[in-house]
């Protein structure tokens, strides 16, 4: 009896540490595999999602490769987690580790991953530049300015703008090849550029009204006007928000109307000019350009002379926070947590999906049709398997 006893006794342990090692394995952790869904609808699409990583707040920005996933925060603590296995494969507060002491009025304020570096720019005019691989800092230098737009890598050259000044910065050593400053006849708080690189000229779009072609290798200016479309008329520039795209020699951005408007790279003259509010950022496949209106209707329009080509009303494109382009498929994303796929090719709406009840911050491409999509305060792992 003592013995059948003790083996009952040794049975329930062993059911026992099962239940926690199940417990432990299924609670909510990165890559968490068991939180799994699929989809199966009339469009002969397949979509699963699964729960990938949670994060709490102070994040200033999630970006991506098909390798790596780097978290930031302002506070200087970045993190690196691998994309096929979801492991964090390192963690490191660069504040800290240059300055041995936290400071209170440092931080982020913009966080870039481009190739094999991660730079990270801070309120203080400062330029980290990491190793994503290991974590190894390999340069830090200062700015003239904080950084107010996208970073630029071209021909080895790191492009950034501050306060109506171009700096070209070696991506190797972090030494400055040239410095340009840009005229300047207004003042504003929101002086946001977004520059643009095709064949050896830089092109900035200020706030100002003021659109400048910058020669890559020595910084001279080419060219520089204002833009006015009627006499005496000032179209200001506002691609803080909205990214200008180049393409065979002709400029694509929006004005201060955020109507779309063509440019000459080489002359600065304007080619056409659509009255139509956009509301999203450019795409282009196949001579369009993909945008949305300001009454949620897609619209495909000519690269070569600007004629819409097709207009797409009836669909649910409100609060949109998230566009772009995936081979011939537009996905969008909206703070309802909606995805909508579009074909254009078939100029059709194939697919939609909600998966949460939070606004969608960013959708980008981790590999084939694998999508990280992150909300307030979790990324998720989208797979879609497009069939054509």
């Amino acid at each position: 009896m003592i013995i059948k006893y003790n083996v009952n006794i040794i049975i329930l342990i062993k059911y026992f540490i099962l239940i926690i090692i199940i417990l432990t394995f299924s609670s909510c952790t990165i890559n968490n595999k068991h939180n799994k869904y699929y989809y199966f609808n009339r469009c002969n699409y397949f979509v699963k999602w699964k729960k990938f990583f949670s994060y709490n707040s102070g994040i200033l920005d999630i970006i991506n490769n098909d390798k790596y996933i780097i978290i930031a925060k302002y506070n200087g603590l970045i993190q690196v987690i691998d994309v096929n296995h979801g492991r964090k494969i390192w963690s490191r507060n660069f504040f800290y580790y240059i300055h041995h002491k936290l400071l209170n009025n440092l931080k982020l304020i913009k966080v870039f991953l481009i190739k094999n570096s991660i730079y990270l720019f801070t309120n203080k005019a400062e330029i980290y530049t990491i190793n994503v691989n290991c974590g190894v800092l390999m340069w830090h230098t200062t700015t003239v300015m904080p950084i107010t737009s996208k970073l630029l890598l071209v021909n080895h050259l790191l492009i950034v703008y501050s306060n109506n000044i171009l700096q070209a910065i070696n991506e190797n050593n972090g030494t400055t090849k040239w410095i340009t400053s840009f005229y300047s006849n207004t003042v504003s708080l929101h002086n946001i550029i977004t520059p643009a690189a095709f064949f050896g000229i830089v092109v900035v779009f200020s706030s100002n009204g003021i659109i400048s072609a910058i020669s890559l290798d020595q910084g001279n200016i080419i060219w520089q006007r204002y833009i006015a479309i009627d006499k005496d008329k000032l179209v200001n520039m506002i691609c803080n928000q909205v990214e200008p795209i180049i393409i065979n020699n002709i400029i694509y951005s929006i004005n201060i109307n955020n109507n779309l408007i063509a440019l000459n790279l080489y002359s600065g003259k304007i080619l056409w000019l659509i009255k139509i509010y956009i509301i999203s950022n450019l795409l282009y496949y196949n001579n369009n350009i993909y945008c949305i209106d300001n009454q949620y209707n897609l619209i495909s329009i000519n690269m070569f002379n600007g004629d819409i080509i097709w207009l797409k009303k009836k669909i649910n494109l409100y609060h949109i926070t998230v566009f772009l382009m995936y081979k011939n498929y537009l996905i969008i994303g909206n703070s309802c947590g909606f995805i909508y796929i579009f074909n254009i090719s078939k100029n059709s709406l194939v697919h939609y999906m909600k998966i949460k009840n939070f606004n969608i911050n960013k959708i980008s491409l981790l590999k084939k049709n694998n999508f990280l999509v992150s909300f307030n305060n979790e990324i998720m792992s989208i797979i879609i398997n497009f069939k054509y």
